[in-house]
């Protein structure tokens, strides 16, 4: 069974020792044998196809419907959600630097990932569309914006809240010294998706977590993280 994973932290990530994806690919193994999970990496960009009818890929963990999918001649079903998370502006903390900051983009450079998802002047827009608009630099993770953004390499970036939750305490990097925008830009759920004709269905890996659940594995899972303020499952959820 193909996993999609694109880097998308604390969810999917090679700079990370290790992330959700991987974790929860590891238990749902252990837990059953009627399937084998197996992560393929893939660039964002490339998700909608990997889970198309003649797609290399039969699942995505972690995943909003809002993300583009709705711009794509690709049927899934999705499970009910998992997380509720959220995005926001960062800059580097500075003296005299404040809120206002924020208010607008002009002058500043700000840091994006290829093939995510912004919302931006109250519109959701890939980031090909993003470098149309705004001065921007794209790079491959979320991880090299929020180091450019502390190395003063760009001005500003896009974090959603979770991975600065799991990185707290880090010595990866100082999220301390991050200056966080206190309206959040943008609110999702996370599902995991499934493609259609596969041979698994949203149903089958709802009763695997429900059961994961009950013994207590995916709250452990979201704890491990930081991340049980943002977990919208509960074994009682899952039918």
């Amino acid at each position: 069974m193909k996993v999609a994973a694109y880097d998308y932290p604390p969810y999917f990530s090679d700079v990370l020792e290790t992330d959700l994806t991987r974790e929860l690919v590891t238990i749902l193994n252990e837990h059953q044998d009627s399937y084998e999970f197996q992560i393929q990496i893939i660039p964002p960009t490339s998700r909608y196809e990997a889970l198309s009818e003649a797609g290399c890929c039969d699942v995505i963990f972690f995943e909003s419907p809002l993300w583009g999918w709705d711009r794509r001649n690709i049927n899934y079903e999705k499970t009910i959600p998992l997380v509720s998370g959220k995005e926001r502006l960062v800059t580097a903390k500075k003296e005299g630097r404040t809120q206002s900051f924020f208010d607008d983009f002009e002058g500043k450079i700000l840091g994006g990932v290829k093939g995510y998802h912004y919302l931006l002047g109250g519109e959701l827009i890939a980031s090909d569309e993003v470098k149309e608009k705004y001065t921007v630099y794209l790079a491959d993770s979320r991880i090299i914006n929020v180091r450019m953004v502390l190395g003063g390499r760009v001005d500003l970036t896009i974090v959603n809240d979770e991975l600065l939750s799991a990185l707290e305490g880090s010595q990866q990097i100082k999220v301390e010294n991050l200056l966080l925008a206190e309206k959040a830009s943008f609110a999702y759920n996370l599902h995991i998706l499934v493609g259609e004709n596969k041979s698994i269905t949203a149903g089958s890996i709802q009763r695997h977590l429900r059961e994961l659940g009950r013994k207590g594995e995916i709250d452990s899972l979201f704890r491990r993280f930081n991340m049980e303020r943002f977990q919208t499952y509960r074994p009682s959820t899952i039918r």
